[in-house]
């Protein structure tokens, strides 16, 4: 017994730390659609402006009109400002300031930490919406009356960034994983990619002529809503575009994502901690006695490793292999990666001395990756800890064929 323990750390530790740095890559799938609760109301004039989340979780929504506010985690809310004008699109520098768009006054505000108040951009821009940083800390904004992509250096230095006839009124702007922009225009349902030179190209659409408000981007997925259309679509690497929430009716409910409803979805952001989506929605419509009120949709998303887990915490092996299958099929994730989540998780059941559902997801592998050496090396180390020496000996030497060269998997095969 020991010795079995001995061994699952030994491995646990080992091939959990090597797959730890692709789990940013877990692919996600909608759980819910939930109506955040605040400790008092936000209100609109028949508008909505940005979203975006900081680091520790606090969420900032503008209402295109003179107010921004600060949402903790937990609903509380705080009134960072009401002397906006135009108050759109916002984002989070890498110190956790804010940094608001004025779309009537072009200008930007930079609001720090502590909640000092700073005029940042008073000239030079016309209409501006949304904003990102790249990670040199440049920030890039939506200029939506001028049609083009501007550039604020840490000098505050602004140059036109990108210019393109594809560009019908820039709304929202994200960054990926490798520096590229993508922009969706508020004219049509076009997603526009920048790449480092500030060349465009149409990266995607979404369905519809109408056209799109914000976007955001997280585990390799673009975010986007539609705010005509009172939906949310998700968009993956390739520029494939599929619906994600919402069915078209206005109005605001939750439950599953395919019967939940959004009421002009505008401001979209995720918390890359949490991995949950904040989008705002406008309920009713400005006036004098009533005005519109803003109110946050979050959607809960869940991974396929929790998907997975939670059919093997139930002995549901079967329910475990039909997800499994359907999500690797699914042509939409086809450049997924798989095969380091679902290993640490193989290795966290092992842990758990759960065997059989460790077997099980480290077969899945071996099936879905007939080529890859690493999943029958895996399952290989299963077998050896638990004692079936041959079937250990099979999946070794499977491993060693892909790779024969192979230090790890000729050392197995020479101590078994």
């Amino acid at each position: 017994m020991k010795n079995f323990k001995k061994s699952i750390k030994v491995i646990f530790l080992l091939f959990f730390g090597y797959t730890y740095i692709f789990c940013q890559t877990l692919s996600k799938f909608t759980d819910s659609v939930e109506i955040m609760k605040l400790d008092q109301t936000l209100h609109s004039r028949s508008q909505l402006g940005g979203v975006c989340v900081d680091r520790l979780g606090y969420i900032y929504v503008a209402n295109f009109h003179d107010a921004l506010w600060k949402i903790s985690p937990n609903g509380v809310v705080k009134l960072l400002s009401d002397g906006m004008y135009g108050s759109s699109g916002n984002c989070v520098d890498s110190r956790g300031d804010l940094y608001q768009a004025n779309f009537y006054a072009n200008t930007i505000v930079r609001i720090d930490r502590f909640g000092n108040v700073e005029n940042y951009i008073t000239s030079g821009i016309s209409g501006p919406v949304g904003m990102v940083f790249d990670p040199e800390n440049n920030l890039y904004v939506c200029n939506f009356h001028s049609n083009n992509i501007l550039k604020i250096d840490t000098a505050k230095q602004i140059s036109v960034f990108a210019e393109s006839e594809l560009f019908n009124g820039p709304n929202g702007i994200v960054v990926d994983n490798s520096g590229m922009l993508y922009v969706v225009n508020f004219n049509n349902s076009d997603v526009v990619r920048i790449n480092a030179s500030g060349e465009s190209d149409v990266f995607s659409s979404t369905d519809g002529v109408d056209g799109n408000a914000h976007i955001s981007y997280f585990n390799d997925k673009f975010y986007v809503t539609k705010i005509k259309t009172n939906q949310v679509f998700v968009i993956n690497s390739d520029g494939h575009c599929r619906l994600f929430a919402g069915g078209g009716t206005s109005g605001i409910c939750g439950g599953p994502a395919n019967e939940a409803s959004f009421s002009a979805p505008n401001g979209i952001a995720v918390d890359a901690i949490s991995g949950e989506i904040y989008i705002n929605n406008l309920k009713g419509q400005w006036t004098s006695r009533r005005p519109s009120t803003i109110e946050i949709s979050r959607i809960k998303l869940r991974t396929l490793s929790q998907i997975l887990a939670t059919h093997l915490d139930a002995n549901d092996q079967e329910g475990a292999t039909n997800a499994f299958w359907e999500y690797h099929k699914d042509t939409f994730h086809m450049r997924e990666e798989l095969g380091p989540q679902l290993s640490a998780l193989g290795w966290q059941f092992m842990a758990k001395r759960n065997v059989a559902a460790s077997i099980l997801l480290f077969d899945l592998l071996c099936q879905a990756y007939p080529d890859r050496w690493r999943p029958f090396y895996n399952l290989g180390e299963v077998y050896k800890i638990i004692g079936q020496t041959e079937k250990a000996r099979a999946n070794y030497v499977i491993a060693r064929d892909l790779k024969p060269d192979n230090p790890l998997v000729l050392a197995r095969l020479a101590n078994l």
